[in-house]
């Protein structure tokens, strides 16, 4: 086993419940991940008579966040759940290869779980599990000469770690359990719990102390030295089969139906999530809900060579980008209706002029018509 990032891992599920984890079933080629949680600390203002320093029984607590970004190659296969939690309507057609048509849709309900197997010096993977999260803003980028690339901006409710004990105690028809080297503590709450006589999808409800925490669900028989399982365990990762990278060279661009010559393409979407919906009762935040108008942008860098974007840019048409990636059967397309927001070219010396056009998708009829995602591959389910 590498004792380095060598041997890290991602993989995804759609939550049926929203916080509720699953295990990681569709797995990507991982090229960076940024997910973490924040716990602020509160700390009292109160003043202890004679004492100078803060005392152990003056802060408590906080706020947990869970949050970050995910950084993948766009592949011609496995997207499916990422493109659903991305936009949030799918429908699928064909019978291989499959056609997964993606188009902006409701979000409440579209959450992932995420887990990272992270590698320590000990020659362990372990498993950090995110619960919750859903997607914010995302962006696809390419250049001439590089493999296109994925990015994700994501916000979520949990963040598991993993661990199992050996002396665990149940008692059929009851809640409590006990293990002496358990080190329960509050962050238990809420965790999955698995072992012999524990009920599937139970997790642990309450703590009363280091050794001893409540379950979800009753006991299905009485044991000693149980092993529990709390947390979610590293799940086993395998790839779509035949998955590859694309890349500059499967790319194609036209712009108002003609071809343009693209230098770089990257097209965003921000799904303007509330990722502050806190409550009294819980440190972690409610799922969050669009708040407003989802923004879908992007910026082509293309030469001067004549004045039809220009053109564009200075009388505020709208036009058709569609930006299309094809390797064999399979493909990723993206349709657009965008306006073209700049710029005017300038001459920075001696070299062929550029243009950078920055485009804002804008919805002619439905919300469909401002941005379209088909991918096409032998994925039967998205």
């Amino acid at each position: 086993m590498s004792r380095t990032g060598l041997a890290a891992q991602i993989g995804y599920a759609t939550e049926v419940t929203v916080g509720t984890p699953e295990t990681a079933t569709a797995f990507l080629p991982l090229i960076s991940e940024s997910l973490t949680q924040d716990r602020t600390r509160l700390e009292s203002g109160g003043i202890i008579a004679g004492r100078r320093v803060l005392t152990s029984d003056q802060w408590n607590g906080g706020d947990v966040t869970v949050s970050g970004s995910v950084q993948h190659e766009l592949y011609n296969r496995g997207l499916g759940k990422l493109f659903t939690a991305m936009f949030g309507a799918v429908a699928t057609t064909g019978a291989g290869p499959y056609t997964h048509t993606f188009t902006p849709g409701d979000l409440t309900g579209d959450a992932l779980t995420v887990q990272v197997g992270r590698p320590a010096t000990n020659g362990t993977v372990y498993p950090f599990t995110y619960a919750g999260m859903k997607v914010s803003s995302w962006e696809i980028a390419c250049a001439a000469g590089e493999i296109a690339t994925l990015g994700m901006d994501l916000v979520g409710q949990r963040e598991f770690a993993y661990r199992t004990v050996t002396d665990g105690v149940t008692t059929n028809a009851s809640t409590s359990i006990t293990s002496a080297t358990a080190a329960f503590s509050v962050d238990d709450v809420g965790k999955p719990i698995s072992g012999t006589g524990i009920a599937a999808a139970t997790t642990i409800a309450a703590v009363t102390s280091t050794t001893a925490a409540t379950l979800s669900a009753s006991a299905t028989a009485t044991g000693t030295s149980v092993t529990f399982t709390i947390g979610v365990a590293l799940a086993t990762a395998t790839y779509p089969a035949s998955i590859k990278p694309l890349k500059f060279n499967h790319a194609s661009v036209t712009l108002g139906g003609s071809a343009v010559n693209v230098k770089s393409l990257t097209l965003s979407g921000s799904n303007m999530l509330d990722d502050s919906r806190r409550f009294l009762g819980n440190q972690y935040i409610t799922e969050p809900l669009e708040m407003g108008l989802r923004e879908y942008t992007g910026s082509l860098e293309i030469e001067f060579t004549d004045l039809t974007q220009y053109t564009r840019f200075a009388a505020g048409t709208e036009a058709a980008l569609v930006a299309a990636f094809v390797s064999g059967t399979d493909s990723v397309t993206i349709t657009t209706n965008v306006r073209v927001d700049g710029t005017t070219p300038n001459v920075g010396g001696r070299d062929i002029l550029t243009q950078t056009l920055p485009v804002k998708c804008i919805a002619s009829s439905t919300d469909a018509s401002a941005i379209t995602a088909v991918l096409v591959n032998s994925d039967s389910t998205p």
